[in-house]
């Protein structure tokens, strides 16, 4: 048994990749605390979720603050450094590039083990929030700490390539994947409506306006819209009074896994110009393979190669409203629908599942605590 210290920048609501983890590691025998960052001080400050202990360090800030939040984060990192200092751990695990550097700092100086969790490109992400001065000193210091770290963790394979060129020791794919409810997928309403639904950020970078402009007021389709974000005003104006878009707000996965269940096909579409999304493996491509729903999506990342390769939705070529309609009528085959509900459900069953990113997760822990 060792005891295992995740330090994570947000404040723990739960964040389903990091709880996920954190009960894999409890449930194989660990004793996991989450060291999270609280920036709205309205979670409880000592909680225990499911077995794992959580602490939150309450620093007021807002998200999206641009440089400056460098500030907040020295303050959060003192904080980090100091309840290391008051809890030994066996390992520490640094949830995403915003905590590595107080994780690594005190790991090596106490010889411990030091495991870096990129959910994403950090640099790529922030890149449109921060000057291009500030990303070029973030890409710097990622390209001196990773190599410092025992093992990353990584939610893709095309970001595993990403920093086993930056020369990390070890990199392991644990992906979003998501644990198999069901033996065969639920069978979906009868068309039409065509029901498609997205879940996710409603952000600049997700490229939901062109289906909304291509579907809204056609009652052959119904479109679904699941999350919450700074884009929903101006995409609420866009579907302005069409019957047929729904605004469904923030939902838990577990409300939108059975949002999922009632709709025939799941869209996901970004944007290139962002660059972290050339990484993109989201929590709904695996809510929707686990649900045997066809996906789809543009032309960007992970998703869309796994796509291509299952074979098990449409990767569009451009979003032209005649290119999105001639793609949204093919599903109206319902043995169409039917041969790629079956691959996207095998997809899961055999590679995609959390069953199998678990046990990569635990092999890594395994390797860790036999070198103690």
């Amino acid at each position: 048994m060792m005891k295992i210290v995740m330090l994570l920048s947000n404040g723990f609501a739960p964040d389903p990749r990091v709880a996920a983890e954190a009960l894999a590691l409890t449930e194989d025998g660990h004793q996991v605390t989450i060291f999270a960052w609280d920036r709205t001080g309205e979670l409880p400050p000592v909680e225990d979720y499911q077995g794992v202990e959580v602490i939150r360090c309450k620093i007021n800030t807002t998200y999206s603050r641009g440089p400056l939040q460098i500030f907040k984060f020295r303050e959060f990192w003192g904080a980090a450094a100091a309840f290391l200092h008051e809890h030994p751990a066996d390992i520490i695990h640094c949830h995403d590039l915003d905590t590595l550097e107080p994780g690594l700092k005190f790991g090596r100086k106490f010889h411990i083990p030091v495991v870096f969790d990129a959910h994403e490109s950090y640099p790529d992400m922030v890149a449109h929030l921060f000057p291009s001065w500030l990303v070029f000193l973030i890409r710097r210091m990622e390209a001196s700490l990773v190599p410092k770290t025992t093992a990353v963790i990584t939610v893709g394979e095309i970001l595993a390539r990403h920093y086993q060129k930056m020369r990390a020791p070890r990199v392991v794919v644990v992906g979003n994947y998501k644990s198999l409810t069901l033996t065969k997928p639920v069978s979906p309403p009868s068309v039409p409506p065509l029901k498609i639904i997205y879940v996710g950020g409603l952000n600049r970078d997700r490229l939901i306006a062109p289906v909304i402009q291509a579907v809204s007021g056609d009652p052959r389709y119904q479109f679904t819209i699941v999350g919450a974000g700074a884009e929903e005003s101006r995409w609420r104006e866009l579907a302005g009074s069409s019957t047929n878009i729904i605004f469904a707000g923030y939902k838990p996965q577990s409300e939108a896994r059975a949002l999922i269940d009632q709709s025939h096909l799941v869209y996901y579409g970004i944007d290139c110009t962002y660059a972290n999304n050339q990484y993109s493996t989201p929590n709904l491509l695996f809510m929707a393979l686990a649900s045997g729903r066809p996906i789809l999506t543009t032309n960007v990342g992970e998703i869309a190669e796994i796509v291509r390769t299952q074979n098990c939705g449409s990767v569009l070529a451009d979003l032209e409203t005649t290119s999105i309609r001639q793609v949204l009528d093919k599903y109206f085959d319902a043995d169409l629908w039917q041969r790629e509900s079956e691959r996207s459900f095998q997809a899961a069953a055999l590679k995609y599942n959390w069953d199998i990113a678990k046990q990569s997760l635990l092999r890594l822990y395994q390797e860790l605590e036999s070198r103690l």
